[in-house]
C-alpha cells in the first residue's frame, strides 16, 4: 500500500447495506475504514480521531448528513479539517446546494460502484491510475443458478457493483435480507395512522437497498412511493401500499431462500477439519456476543466459519442456530447457543 492509501477514512450511513458496500470497496482498494451509523456517531468518531476523508450519507434520521458535516467542520479547523464526499441516491440541485452550503463540493451517487469510487478518488488525487481491484471471483454455476430464481434480481449487475466478488456480494445480500425486513416492519407499523412524511425515509432506504443489489424494478417502485410521501400524496400511497408491501415481502423471502441455498452449497464444498473443543468454545462465545449485539453480518460470518469446521452433533446444532437467526429469532438463537455450550 502506498503512503496515500494510509489515509484515515470514515464512512457514515444509517443503512447497514450501504455501509458494507462502501467499506468493502474501500477495503479492496487498500484502505482501513471506520464506520458510523448516525450523525451523532460520526461526530463522536471525529472527536476521538482525525480523519482525512469522510463519506457522508445525505438522508439520515435525527441528524442528516449536511447538519452532521456542519458540526464536524465546526469542531475541526485548519489542516485537521477532513475532505468530505457527500453520498446520495439522488444528486440534484437541491442536494448539491445543501452540501455546498456547508462547504462540501464533492458528491458520489448511489448505488456506488467500484468504477465510480475509483474515479472519485482519482479526482481527489488520493491515488493514480493503479486501482487495486481484488481478483474477481467469477460467477460459478451455483450462484448463477440459485440467484436467477429470485424474480426481479439482476445478480450480474449486483456482482459488477462489487467488482465481481461473489463472496462480497453474498455478504451484501445477507445484510439486505435483514434490512428489507426491518423497513417492511417499520412501514407496517406506520400505515394505520402516520402521515406521508413518516414513510419517506423507509421508502428511501428500500430504494437504496434494491439499487445496491441489482433489483432495479423494486427500486423504481420504492422511489415512486418515496416521491409520493415527500409530496404528501397519501391517497396514492394508500391505494398501492398493500400490493407493494406484498411484493417487498415476496422478494425478501425469495432472497432469503436463495441465500440459504447458496450457503448450504458452499458448506458442502468445504473440506474443513473439526476444531478442538477449546477453539470451538472460544468461537461460540464470540458468536453469542454478536447475537446479543444484533450484529447480523458478524453472526453470519461466524456461523459460516464454525459450520465449515464442525461435524456431527455440533454441525446439527449450529444449523438450528443459523435457522433461528435467519428467522430473526435472536432469543432462541441465544438459548440454543447456551445449550450447546453446556454440552461441551
Amino acid at each position: 500500500m502506498d503512503a496515500e492509501r494510509n489515509k484515515s477514512v470514515l464512512v457514515v450511513d444509517d443503512n447497514d447495506t450501504n455501509l458494507l458496500i462502501l467499506t468493502t470497496m474501500l477495503g479492496r482498494l487498500g484502505f482501513t475504514v471506520d464506520e458510523a451509523k448516525s450523525g451523532m456517531d460520526a461526530i463522536s468518531h471525529t472527536c476521538r480521531k482525525t480523519y482525512d476523508l469522510i463519506f457522508m450519507d445525505h438522508l439520515m434520521p435525527e441528524m442528516d448528513g449536511v447538519e452532521t458535516v456542519k458540526q464536524i467542520f465546526f469542531l475541526s479547523s485548519g489542516e485537521k479539517r477532513p475532505t468530505v464526499i457527500g453520498v446520495s441516491a439522488t444528486i440534484d440541485k437541491e442536494v448539491s446546494d445543501a452540501f455546498l452550503s456547508v462547504g462540501v463540493g464533492e458528491l458520489l451517487e448511489k448505488p456506488v460502484t467500484m468504477d465510480k469510487l475509483e474515479e472519485k478518488l482519482r479526482s481527489l488525487g488520493v491515488f493514480g491510475d493503479d486501482g487495486i481491484k481484488g481478483a474477481q471471483d467469477g460467477v460459478g454455476g451455483d450462484i448463477g443458478g440459485i440467484l436467477s430464481e429470485v424474480q426481479g434480481l439482476d445478480y450480474k449487475k449486483g456482482l459488477d457493483m462489487m467488482a465481481g466478488s461473489v463472496d462480497n456480494y453474498m455478504k451484501v445480500l445477507s445484510v439486505c435480507i435483514k434490512n428489507i425486513m426491518d423497513n417492511y416492519n417499520s412501514i407496517e407499523m406506520l400505515k394505520e395512522n402516520a402521515g406521508p412524511e413518516s414513510f419517506a425515509l423507509y421508502f428511501h432506504s428500500l430504494k437504496g437497498i434494491f439499487l445496491n443489489i441489482g433489483a432495479d424494478v423494486m427500486a423504481r417502485k420504492s422511489k415512486g412511493f418515496e416521491m409520493a410521501a415527500k409530496e404528501g400524496r397519501m391517497p396514492e400511497i394508500n391505494a398501492g401500499l398493500e400490493p407493494y408491501l406484498q411484493e417487498v415481502l415476496s422478494f425478501q423471502k425469495a432472497l432469503k431462500a436463495a441465500y440459504g441455498q447458496y450457503s448450504a452449497s458452499q458448506d458442502k464444498k468445504v473440506q474443513g477439519k473439526e476444531v478442538s473443543d477449546s477453539e470451538f468454545v472460544r468461537d461460540l462465545e464470540q458468536l453469542r456476543q454478536h447475537i446479543e449485539d444484533f450484529e447480523y453480518m458478524e453472526i453470519t460470518e461466524m456461523l459460516e466459519k464454525m459450520q465449515s469446521a464442525s461435524q456431527g452433533a455440533k454441525e446439527e446444532k449450529l444449523e438450528k442456530i443459523a435457522a433461528a437467526i435467519q428467522d430473526f429469532e435472536y432469543d432462541e438463537a441465544l438459548r440454543l447457543a447456551d445449550a450447546l455450550r453446556e454440552e461441551l
